[in-house]
């Protein structure tokens, strides 16, 4: 039998850096909208949360760059991301004619999430996903409804969880990749990845698994951003067609940014 040709997703991750760039933002969002089709956007806003955090004195430690999660960090999370940022991007959107719907992982049960430690240390109420729920998604999405994902999920016990949204769009990505041909777009305010940080025109344009393991042992590509493309090699490996690291400005621009297929 000839295989069933997919309807395209594509799913954006756009980084926290991006919320607190009035102008940046707006140039993302009039791109966002102008992408034809079914996709899906997931946002972050780590930045302006710990602005706000810092003006409620609650002080959130850190490990390799993440949050530890306990309840208070947990409460202003959940206030910022699932209440502020996400609604501030429906409202833009909206604005230009997309029919965008704010939600996190708990709503309608699209992704539970356990609990889960970083490197043996307990990272207190942060998850990990373990389920998401393609056939809810599936029906927001043929409703050309626009589901715009703060990372807050929940695990199935009553308790939500903070998310690290990298690896919650891998997720969402590969179990989506069964029903469409899913493109996953990571955008920050680089232009790529970079063999030199210094220099933002020294974009990798396709960056395959042997290069990687390459510039990791270079030191070239460390710290947060293994984890970025950990989750982008994992996405491909699970049925994800594409995966693009590019600037938060070029969505409509494919032919610009690190390409992993």
């Amino acid at each position: 039998m000839p295989d069933i040709k997919k309807e395209k997703l594509t799913i954006i991750k756009v980084s926290g850096k991006i919320v607190e760039r009035p102008e940046t933002l707006k140039v993302f969002v009039k791109e966002f909208a102008s992408i034809p089709g079914r996709k899906i956007l997931i946002h972050s806003g780590a930045n302006l949360a710990s602005k706000i955090g810092n003006r409620m004195s609650i002080n959130t430690k850190t490990v390799d760059g993440r949050p530890v999660v306990d309840d208070n960090t947990l409460n202003l999370l959940i206030m910022v991301y699932a209440g502020l940022v996400n609604k501030q991007f429906v409202a833009l959107l909206q604005g230009r004619k997309v029919n965008a719907l704010g939600v996190t992982g708990a709503d309608l049960n699209l992704m539970q999430s356990v609990r889960q430690g970083l490197n043996g240390v307990d990272m207190g109420w942060t998850g990990a996903v373990k389920q998401v729920n393609t056939q809810e998604l599936s029906s927001l999405l043929d409703k050309k409804v626009v589901p715009v994902m703060a990372p807050i999920t929940h695990d199935g016990n009553c308790n939500l969880l903070y998310n690290e949204t990298d690896a919650m769009a891998a997720e969402m990505a590969k179990a989506l990749a069964l029903r469409y041909e899913v493109t996953l777009i990571y955008c920050f305010e680089k232009n790529g990845v970079l063999l030199n940080v210094d220099d933002p025109d020294s974009v990798v344009p396709v960056l395959k698994r042997t290069q990687y393991k390459t510039l990791r042992e270079m030191e070239i590509i460390k710290d947060w951003f293994v984890n970025k493309l950990d989750n982008a090699f994992s996405a491909i490996d699970h049925g994800v067609k594409e995966v693009v690291i590019t600037n938060a400005t070029n969505l409509t621009h494919r032919d610009r940014g690190t390409h992993i297929k």
